[in-house]
């Protein structure tokens, strides 16, 4: 059984524990493996390493890749002791492998995430930015919801036009976000984000919405 803890492409929707902690159980049962896709939210971006650690589970495997190398082309496969034995050589193989310039660079993304706190960092300020995501949405009736895990944010409006002229004009303004599912502004910020650049934005939409 293949999951994403959180479904970034869908919308940023964090999985409920209810439902990983069913899938572990599940796949436990019936000797299944539980693979965790981390490619989008793994490497600290939700405040933990890995977004299932906020879970309190141990998947079977977990896929990384897209912030591993910081832009270069890498993947990794993280696998249990167990799981690891049943892999032979031939079995596992990639397009995404990692050469030299790419393991190099993933070396050093690892030490400076350790070494500068960046998780912690991204727990500290993806906690302040949803906290002020969320004072907008008591302010704004167009604000169905804001939702996310660490620097992993959303804020889901209930008009389509409304997303659209929002993100319009924040663009226009020198601000870089995304919308998905046509009402869903998405918010991914580089781990160095500042509270300042929080503000920046919050007060941005504010004006737009």
């Amino acid at each position: 059984m293949c999951v994403e803890s959180v479904q970034v492409e869908g919308g940023i929707h964090p999985l409920s524990r209810a439902f990983l902690m069913e899938a572990r159980r599940l796949t436990r049962k019936t000797d299944a493996l539980l693979l965790c896709d981390e490619i989008q939210c793994g490497l600290g971006r939700t405040g933990r390493m890995f977004a299932y650690q906020h879970y309190g589970l141990k998947p079977d495997m977990t896929t990384l890749a897209k912030p591993l190398a910081s832009g270069l082309p890498l993947g990794a496969v993280l696998a249990t002791d167990k799981v690891a034995r049943a892999i032979k050589p031939g079995m596992h193989g990639t397009t995404f492998g990692g050469g030299p310039l790419a393991c190099a660079a993933a070396l050093a993304v690892l030490d400076v995430v350790e070494s500068e706190g960046l998780v912690k960092r991204a727990q500290s300020l993806g906690s302040y930015f949803l906290a002020r995501l969320r004072l907008l949405a008591r302010k704004h009736k167009s604000i169905k919801q804001a939702r996310g895990l660490g620097l992993m944010l959303a804020l889901e409006l209930k008009d389509e036009d409304k997303a659209k002229a929002v993100h319009r004009e924040l663009l226009e303004g020198g601000i870089i976000i995304n919308r998905t599912h046509g009402t869903v502004l998405r918010f991914l910020p580089p781990y160095i984000v500042t509270r300042r650049h929080i503000d920046q934005v919050v007060e941005a939409l504010d004006e737009a919405l």
